[in-house]
């Protein structure tokens, strides 16, 4: 199958047991201008990753570069520049009161999930519409469409899912480079960013799915 019908075939599957009000979104990263697919339009506003999780949740196809990424946060996280000093050293959040000290915010800061080779730019897409094997696949689900996705994966390992999450960085950091990094499948709960610029909804949460993964997390949607 193409990487079309392949991700046509994720997409039925993933929306027949899970009740989604929005698409699962492909995304993937590119290393050089010319690694990009045709049929990519480069975005036209300048936003936040997570704002263009959404876009493409709703059915917009397109690329950015560093150019177009208006947080710098989640550009550093998924790894399109280096992740800007103060963030990275705990400064900003502990500034914004988020830990007691800033050696409790240095210990979060250090921990979190920062791609670290560089691209030049990544592809978003609704999953059905994507013509190019997803790093990773996004779901925006309620928490009960986490736990389908949480049994598919235990289905066959007979392992408990975890999520890795601290209500900081979610889509880029918990859902994107995470699964990246690791291979893996996360479970994150949302942050304040996401939820005032992507409209990521009180009653919602967010799975990243890395590539390695999907077969084995479709296997387990059709098997349950």
């Amino acid at each position: 199958m193409t990487n079309l019908e392949t991700n046509k075939k994720y997409c039925e599957v993933i929306e027949s047991k899970i009740a989604l009000d929005c698409k699962p979104v492909a995304m993937k990263l590119i290393k050089t201008e010319e690694d990009l697919p045709e049929g990519y339009d480069l975005i036209d506003e300048k936003i936040r990753h997570c704002e263009m999780v959404r876009k493409a949740s709703l059915g917009d196809k397109f690329y950015s570069t560093i150019e177009e990424q208006q947080c710098l946060g989640g550009a550093g996280a998924i790894g399109l520049r280096d992740m800007p000093e103060k963030l990275a050293n705990g400064e900003k959040y502990f500034s914004l009161g988020r830990f007691q000290d800033l050696e409790t915010a240095q210990k979060l800061t250090a921990d979190l999930s920062i791609i670290p080779d560089r691209s030049w730019g990544i592809i978003y897409a609704p999953l059905d519409e994507a013509d190019f094997e997803a790093d990773v696949i996004q779901v925006i689900t309620k928490p009960v469409g986490g736990m389908k996705l949480a049994q598919s994966i235990v289905y066959k390992t007979g392992e408990k899912a975890c999520g890795m999450f601290a209500g900081i960085q979610s889509l880029c950091g918990d859902a994107f480079s995470k699964p990246y990094i690791e291979g893996g499948i996360n479970f994150t709960l949302g942050c304040d960013g996401s939820r005032k610029a992507a409209d990521i909804k009180d009653e919602e949460m967010a799975v990243g799915i890395s590539k390695e993964m999907i077969e084995e997390v479709i296997s387990g949607l059709e098997s349950i």
